[in-house]
């Protein structure tokens, strides 16, 4: 398994000006990264069970370092207040929690070197729920991002990318809430604006028999049919983040054309319509009128193992999900403008 050294040493090395940047993506630095992660990386558990969520944020923050970033560690106002609920038994009971954590999104950023005003943001979740070690949801996300990070930070761009790894995503997105909010502040005082947000949100599942996948949103004659296998990607908008989406899209199927992408483009207003799309970091985003999209593999509409003890690393299909990676990062690339030196 890839340590922290030889991630520092991937990083180090400058690739070739003509290789475009997914053809780096290593399946084995994706495998590290899921697998660095506490199984047990949640805030609603016994106060000191919580050293778990800690963790995971101390190692996200490492693993960044040793690409060569400084992150920045974004603190969240949100708390338990001094009481906590926790799941005994099968029943959910409240517990004093007396000396209440502060938690952090963590961050980092590629500055654009012609617009760095324009902002793409890569963002996925790494904390899960307490009866899940969460390889999917959402350690393959996180992942994802990682290799955005790494891959990217040497690539001359016209765009700054940044990287957030949300925390507090299965408490009510309040990593993400926080962050758009920040982000809406600086887009109205003219510091910046948001070119699209991408939340990795569950990348790792594939599924091919007939009937493995299903759906939230029913049949649109004309112009939805819901596939019934999950042998594909999933890339969702609403109607206002349709230029965002397809300038993405175009960029993740040129980067990797193996991988099916079902663009599901078609949400008006915020996705209210159906509200299981809303289900990750993206939503806030939405909320703020930016555009912004959910790369998946549809969570409990695909993967059996959704928020269950039995969503560990085994259960994921690491080459076709390496394959997803290319795209985003390829995707991203593309969206952000490579320079040439």
């Amino acid at each position: 398994m890839p340590s922290i050294q030889l991630i520092a040493g991937f990083a180090a090395l400058l690739a070739p000006a003509n290789v475009n940047p997914e053809a780096e993506v290593s399946r084995d630095l994706i495998e590290a990264h899921i697998r660095a992660l506490p199984e047990l990386r949640a805030v609603y558990v016994e106060p000191e069970r919580q050293q778990g969520l800690a963790d995971a944020e101390r190692i996200v923050a490492e693993r960044l370092r040793a690409m060569g970033y400084e992150p920045r560690l974004e603190q969240l106002d949100w708390t338990t207040g001094g009481k906590v609920p926790v799941r005994r038994d099968g029943e959910w009971v409240v517990v004093d929690d007396p000396e209440p954590r502060r938690w952090h999104n963590v961050i980092v950023e590629i500055p654009g070197r012609e617009a760095p005003e324009e902002v793409i943001i890569v963002g996925a979740h790494f904390d899960a729920v307490p009866m899940s070690p969460g390889a999917d949801d959402n350690a393959s996300g996180v992942a994802g991002a990682m290799e955005v990070a790494r891959i990217l930070r040497e690539r001359p761009m016209r765009r700054t990318v940044r990287i957030v790894f949300f925390n507090l995503e299965e408490i009510g997105l309040i990593g993400a809430r926080q962050h758009a909010a920040a982000m809406k502040a600086r887009i109205e005082a003219g510091e910046e604006s948001l070119v699209g947000m991408i939340s990795l949100e569950m990348i790792g599942y594939f599924c091919d028999e007939p009937g493995c996948q299903t759906s939230p949103i029913p049949p649109i004659p004309g112009v939805f049919e819901p596939p019934d296998t999950g042998e594909d990607i999933v890339l969702v908008a609403t109607i206002p983040s349709r230029p965002f989406a397809h300038a993405l899209h175009d960029g993740m199927i040129e980067a990797e054309p193996t991988m099916p992408i079902v663009l599901v483009d078609f949400l008006p207003g915020v996705g209210a319509m159906a509200p299981d799309t809303r289900r990750s970091d993206h939503a806030p985003f939405w909320d703020i009128g930016e555009q912004a999209v959910m790369i998946t593999d549809s969570s409990e509409f695909r993967n059996p193992h959704y928020h269950k003890p039995s969503d560990t690393i085994e259960t994921l299909d690491l080459e076709r999900m390496t394959l997803v990676v290319r795209q985003v990062v390829g995707g991203v690339w593309r969206v952000a403008g490579p320079i040439e030196e």
